[in-house]
């Protein structure tokens, strides 16, 4: 039995919370681009849609879309678009037949697209509080009581029930039931998250288990999970999966769910892990190699998952990993005007082409960016990474005490202590370091504001009525107790340059949540248009294979942040150091090849070379090989 006392932490609510700065922009650019015309330019989510009642694609990409479109809008205050997903919700909460089974008649067997629909109709409750919304998570958990004992769940819906557990607590706690029968029950037909973080069974690529091309000539793909562990070994379905125990720790005590989600959360990163956050996995688990591929739905459910993690757990070291995805593998995916993404990025990204990679099961177009590389799926759920990064910065522990657990421009109005309250975070965090709470309103004397020091820092100043004083990291959280109209806080995160370790021994170059890349300049080609949505393919135009010393001392420069937060031509900060070619290091098979095991000899005279933002890049060099002097 676990005894393991676990401190819980709430998600508030999405009309508390208000997007500022450089991220309000962010999200703008986002609606500016394919978020907002992807109903017009892309028939899998427009208005022949199985979701608005149509004869079109009826399974997830509709869901999936709505999952960050609708949240996007109602932050923005987008009336048109917010409209827009209204009609999806509504045809959604009318469609629901007698037994309580709701949604497209042609995919009515399919459980997995429902539970990302459960996830949009959340965010829905939450802002306009529709009764309804209860009244169909009612019938359908009443339906799949009574379905999945004659029906089990298989494949995707199998491996993703951890989603589905998610829904079922939201339910339990806005209405006091408890439906540890139905939880109990899926968890028996679960795909079994906790045995597979327990005792890791993918050290490797999957190629070294698995060969896909034998297994496409010998199989057909809706037996792929009985010969290859197909959904254990899916890296999107991993990511997920990180939910699953603690979503069980809700419903059962039986086991210590923090400690197995933990040995799975090291194991993969251990094993697939690149200095992004991201997982590496094209489509299935694919080692740490910084050359192979991490999809882009892995990067928005990974940080999902952290934060109904750091819901369960409290932990505010699940921050720190939403930070560094968000910052880093997010942005550096899709293109500066959101028009176009990749379905893989690679850490190491020399050349973004329609060609043959050493991918385990994509086509050649996989790092392309463009309107539906490879598979629609990244298509359609990727709107989702910055609204779901929005609802993560702000969590109650109770209702006394509020918790900035991941940092970025924004602004609460909430109740604490049973007094409104209005605090606007004022800050160019991840690029600076500085952040200022501003209390614009409201008078609690007994709330209290918990700011979490993120792991990376040694060091933080905090100022407060006048008074600035210098701390080392002896506490995970900066308390400020009592809160007034025109109280200021000023947390310094001090930014100290590091060197991590990681595949061959190669070195990566960190500052804050930031990774920092090798600036290669960049030549983009239209290759062809959908939709009037263009696809590209980028090339290097300046040498990319270099090796740095370790421990060189670097230059920092920090820029006024642009229109464009992440931007290549005015990237926010800026790194300057020395580094030499390594002549041997080369193109294989159109990447970078295997990356040499470091140190490196090397000889030649040094160059000046510029490292900026990962997020700010889209060809790079991340983790380097090398040399002592």
């Amino acid at each position: 039995m676990c005894t393991k006392n676990i401190k819980r932490l709430k998600c508030c609510r999405i009309p508390e919370i208000r997007p500022e700065g450089w991220l309000k922009r962010q999200m703008e650019i986002q609606m500016e681009g394919l978020t907002g015309l992807l109903y017009q330019v892309w028939d899998c989510v427009g208005s022949y849609s199985g979701w608005l009642g149509g004869t079109g694609e009826n399974w997830e990409r509709g869901p999936y879309y709505l999952d960050g479109l609708l949240p996007l809008a109602w932050y923005l205050k987008d009336e048109e678009h917010w409209e827009l997903a209204c009609r999806f919700v509504e045809w959604t909460l009318e469609s629901a037949d007698a037994s309580g089974n709701f949604g497209p008649v042609a995919s009515r067997q399919d459980y997995w697209s429902r539970f990302v629909m459960l996830k949009v109709l959340i965010q829905y409750y939450e802002i306009k509080e529709d009764e309804r919304v209860l009244k169909l998570f009612s019938g359908y958990f009443s339906y799949l009581q009574e379905e999945i004992l004659k029906r089990p769940m298989t494949q995707w819906s199998k491996a993703r029930i951890g989603d589905l557990l998610y829904c079922i607590n939201w339910y339990c706690q806005q209405t006091g039931e408890v439906l540890k029968e139905l939880a109990a029950e899926l968890k028996s037909q679960a795909l079994d998250w906790n045995e597979v973080f327990e005792d890791f069974p993918f050290v490797r690529p999957a190629e070294y288990y698995y060969s896909w091309d034998r297994l496409l000539a010998h199989y057909q793909k809706s037996s792929m999970d009985e010969v290859m562990k197909y959904h254990t070994n899916h890296i999107v379905n991993l990511t997920m999966g990180f939910k699953y125990p603690a979503m069980l720790s809700y419903f059962f005590d039986d086991r210590d769910y923090e400690e197995i989600t933990d040995r799975g959360l090291e194991a993969a990163e251990h094993f697939h892990g690149v200095a992004t956050g991201a997982l590496n996995g094209d489509e299935h688990l694919a080692g740490n190699n910084p050359s192979r591929g991490a999809e882009l739905c892995s990067v928005v459910e990974y940080m999902f998952s952290l934060q109904t993690m750091i819901e369960a757990f409290g932990r505010g070291d699940y921050g720190d990993k939403i930070e560094k995805l968000a910052y880093n593998a997010l942005p550096a995916t899709i293109t500066e005007d959101f028009m176009a993404h990749q379905y893989l990025q690679q850490a190491n990204q020399v050349l973004a082409n329609r060609a043959e990679r050493d991918w385990f099961n994509t086509n050649e177009e996989s790092n392309m960016f463009g309107l539906e590389p490879n598979f629609g799926c990244c298509t359609a759920n990727m709107h989702q990474g910055w609204p779901k990064l929005l609802k993560s910065l702000w969590f109650k522990e109770n209702e006394h005490t509020l918790v900035s657990m991941v940092h970025a421009p924004s602004s609460i109005v909430t109740q604490l202590a049973g007094e409104k309250v209005h605090i606007i975070e004022e800050t160019e965090y991840p690029f600076k370091n500085r952040i200022c709470y501003r209390v614009a309103e409201g008078e609690a004397p007994e709330a209290v504001l918990r700011i979490w020091i993120p792991g990376w820092c040694s060091h933080i100043r905090v100022g407060q009525e006048g008074k600035q004083r210098r701390l080392g990291r002896s506490e995970d959280y900066v308390t400020v107790r009592g809160l007034k109209a025109g109280d200021e806080i000023t947390v310094e995160f001090e930014m100290d340059i590091r060197q991590s370790h990681w595949f061959k021994d190669s070195l990566a170059v960190e500052r804050g949540p930031l990774v920092y890349a090798l600036n290669i300049k960049e030549q983009w080609k239209a290759v062809r248009k959908v939709a009037g949505v263009s696809d590209y393919e980028v090339y290097p135009i300046s040498p990319w294979n270099y090796a740095i010393s370790k421990n060189a001392p670097l230059a920092v420069a920090e820029n006024t942040i642009g229109r464009v937060p992440f931007s290549k031509q005015n990237p926010p900060v800026v790194l300057t150091g020395t580094g030499k070619r390594l002549e041997g290091w080369c193109l294989e098979h159109n990447s970078a090849g295997l990356i040499p095991k470091s140190p490196v000899e090397i000889q030649g005279k040094p160059e000046k070379i510029e490292l900026i933002p990962y997020g700010c890049t889209k060809l790079r060099i991340t983790q380097f090989p090398y040399y002592v002097e």
